[in-house]
């Protein structure tokens, strides 16, 4: 198993053992326990090594007295006994390895370093604060060794806070420990037996290779008929945000239908463009909303993947040329759109596409090569936006630095103008119209206005050289100019202010404002639990309170997004048809956010919104437990988030549905909405047979039930309870919990019904 390693298990201290309690004379002195926790819970024979074979076997954690390990012999200390006060203890410890600063003048300190740009205002700080260097060594990230390979990720990535805070496994009592990992053996052979983790999807085509002998011919007869092939098409240009970015309408249906008129003249480079389309369309359908369609619908994705892949091997796509950068933008949304968690095949494909980028000269803007078109130059704008967004996006998810820098590119902001607006034909570019004018480029804008913040930001971050407060201050002064400047249609707005807008426009809203707590989040998370500078006297006030208030307030923001989303995805909802939208990248944003809230929540920093924090938790812990039926990441969400309340409140399984009312900022929270919809549970399908509930007709609501339980696979750690049962399994403690061996009629009835659902939810891929 993978084991972490980070900054501060490097400097971890080995304390000697405790003590023992002093004892009276006329007390006989204590037998020493030689046998683990569980075998002596299970009153079976431990053969006392480290782990023991019955724990081995079980999958089960093995821990042993505070004063005595295996065969008698000293161990480290309880991890039950004090962990808080442990891991107190190491911070402290780690701060006093770190060497102080030498103090500088004030002026020297507040003055910008040479690459720092120009001065911002920052007029609630700099009067009440001293500026100092920001040690760099506490944000370098985590790195997980195992035998077959060497996974590292940055400071900001949600696997990096979860390591933070990995001691919170330790924190339940060791009988609490095993109530909730304890699994009889036939209810673990059950479980064996229920998909409850989707199949990891095989490695991208591309970089391995289609080594089956293929044609055109044979890619010519895999096409569906022209009326199949039409209602794609209409979804994909109707339905996808990636139309307007990549291909312009006009053009292309001029060439969709020569290509109709004969096939054989058309490129095999527009062909792949066409198969990526189709792909990408059948995602986006509704056909999975009836249960026989889910298996077709899976045949039909990989199918036109395959023949993607064969089409750009035999176009020699790595030579460039016209429709090869569209066409390898939309595979990467593939290969990523059909994995529930972040895969490094698609950062690897994401380095492709950026060399192939740069390669045909996207990154210079248009203006410096008179003989594009300015039709061409247009779309290359737009294609160059959609690659600075999956650099920032999909190199974050990955816990990564960004891989291009703005210092090597130019390329000019699109104007706002619809397709219609541009033809061949033009000579000169039309003024951009008003921005109050919702075109089909306006979202194109919009988002790069955020993501070259983000990418600002993803440098500053991921900078290995100190930095001082006051660039953290200007980056997030330019976070703010750039949600300031999103267009009118495009600015926040409350759901209940959105019921006559389309799902497209109300998505467009929810991922740029999804983006700008994504920036608060990583610009200001290093802070929440950092000390004061040591020039800072005890007279004045905490010189990161602002950052520590932010990114609270944008965690706890980003989970109201996570909760309208997962509202609102339903059948009936407002953005039923947008449910392809939730892929893994806004999941990896969620998951940050939940990471941060249980960090606040487990070492006491609550800022005095303590029961705010937690019922966001609880909710998305009822999220992440039915997405952890197909993610790893979001199993691994709901484990900790279960522990982290249990630790904290005493119970961590009482799901609370009541829905959120407004934050004051137009917020995301869906007033009413809650009430709209009274199921505690149902299905969250996709729109393949990779990851959805409603192809296993064969759950019955008593396995499912012990699936919620936490009948997970031995080695997958503590069990997961189910807050998506809702008032049903209401325990006051963890006691009550293992006492409880039966569910009442009716909550097996509640998962009975939940399981055998067949409208499709949010989609966790």
């Amino acid at each position: 198993m993978a084991t972490p390693v980070s900054s501060l298990q490097q400097h971890r201290p080995s304390p000697n053992p405790s003590p023992r309690p002093n004892v009276t004379e006329s007390r006989r002195r204590d037998k020493p326990q030689l046998s683990c926790n569980a075998c002596r819970y299970r009153k079976s024979r431990c053969d006392r090594t480290q782990p023991c074979s019955n724990c081995s076997s079980r999958g089960q954690p093995c821990i042993y007295p505070a004063n005595h390990g295996p065969n008698g012999l000293p161990s480290k200390p309880s991890p039950s006994a004090g962990a808080h006060e442990r891991l107190i203890q190491l911070e402290r410890l780690v701060m006093s390895l770190m060497p102080t600063p030498t103090a500088k003048p004030k002026q020297n300190l507040l003055a910008p370093g040479p690459d720092s740009g120009p001065d911002i205002e920052i007029a609630p700080l700099v009067s009440t604060q001293t500026d100092t260097a920001l040690d760099g060594r506490s944000d370098c990230g985590s790195l997980r060794v195992s035998a077959s390979e060497l996974h590292y990720v940055g400071g900001d990535h949600w696997a990096a806070i979860l390591d933070s805070i990995a001691d919170i496994k330790d924190h339940f009592e060791r009988e609490e420990q095993m109530i909730l990992t304890e699994t009889p053996d036939n209810l673990l052979e059950e479980s064996r037996d229920v998909p409850h983790m989707s199949r990891r999807p095989p490695h991208a085509l591309l970089l391995y290779g289609y080594h089956g002998v293929f044609s055109r011919a044979d890619i010519l007869t895999a096409l569906p008929p022209k009326g199949a092939v039409d209602r794609y098409i209409s979804h994909y240009f109707n339905r996808l945000d990636l139309s307007p970015s990549l291909v312009h309408g006009p053009t292309f249906l001029q060439e969709y239908e020569a290509f109709w008129a004969d096939p054989s003249a058309t490129p095999i480079m527009w062909l792949a463009l066409l198969f990526s389309m189709m792909c990408l369309a059948v995602r986006a359908s509704d056909a999975a909303e009836a249960g026989n369609e889910v298996e077709h619908k899976s045949f039909q994705t990989e199918l036109y993947r395959e023949k993607l892949v064969q089409c750009l091997q035999l176009g020699e796509y790595t030579k460039g040329g016209p429709y090869v950068l569209e066409t390898m933008i939309q595979y990467v949304y593939i290969e990523f759109g059909i994995r529930a968690d972040a895969d490094q095949d698609v950062w690897a494909l994401l380095g492709l596409t950026l060399s192939l980028a740069m390669r045909m000269g996207y990154h210079r803007d248009p203006s410096h090569f008179p003989g594009i078109a300015p039709l061409q130059a247009e779309m290359r704008r737009r294609i160059w936006a959609m690659v600075l967004q999956g650099d920032v996006l999909i190199s974050g998810q990955m816990g990564m630095p960004r891989l291009l820098g703005d210092w090597r590119c130019d390329t000019a902001e699109p104007r706002n103008l619809n397709d219609d607006d541009l033809t061949d034909s033009t000579v000169e570019l039309p003024p951009s119209r008003p921005e109050t004018e919702y075109t089909t480029s306006l979202n194109v804008i919009a988002k790069r206005r955020m993501l070259v913040a983000l990418g600002k930001i993803s440098d500053l971050t991921a900078a290995i050289r100190p930095r001082i407060y006051t660039e953290v201050m200007r980056a997030d002064a330019m976070l703010n100019d750039a949600a300031a400047s999103i267009p009118p249609p495009l600015q926040p707005k409350p759901m209940t202010a959105s019921i006559t807008d389309s799902p497209q426009l109300i998505m467009a809203r929810l991922f740029l404002n999804h983006m700008f707590h994504k920036g608060q989040i990583m610009l200001h998370r290093r802070f929440l639990h950092a000390d004061p500078p040591p020039d800072v006297g005890v007279e004045v006030e905490d010189p990161f309170a602002y950052s520590r208030k932010v990114c609270l307030d944008a965690s706890l923001r980003s989970l109201q997004i996570q909760h309208v989303l997962d509202e609102e995805t339903i059948p009936g909802g407002q953005l039923h048809v947008m449910r392809w939208r939730i892929t893994s990248i806004m999941n990896h944003h969620f998951l940050t956010a939940t990471m941060i809230l249980c960090s606040l929540l487990h070492r006491g920093r609550t800022m005095g919104r303590e029961e705010e924090i937690t019922k966001a938790l609880r909710r998305t812990r009822a999220i992440w437990i039915r997405g952890s039926l197909n993610s790893k990441e979001a199993k691994k969400a709901a484990q900790t988030v279960g522990i982290v309340l249990a630790r904290a409140t005493g119970d961590g399984r009482r799901h609370d549905s009541t829905s959120g009312q407004e934050d004051g900022r137009g917020g995301w929270q869906a007033a009413g909405s809650a009430t709209r919809n009274p199921r505690t549970l149902r299905s969250h399908s996709t729109t393949d047979g990779t990851n959805d509930m409603t192809g296993h007709e064969d759950f019955d609501g008593e396995r499912l039930l012990q699936l919620a339980m936490g009948c997970f696979e031995p080695h997958s750690g503590l069990a997961v309870t189910p807050d998506q049962l809702g008032s049903r399994f209401s325990f006051s403690s963890v006691n009550d919990a293992a006492s409880t061996t039966q569910p009442d009629t009716g909550a097996a009835a509640v998962v009975e019904e939940w399981a055998m659902r067949n409208g499709p939810g949010m989609s966790w891929l």
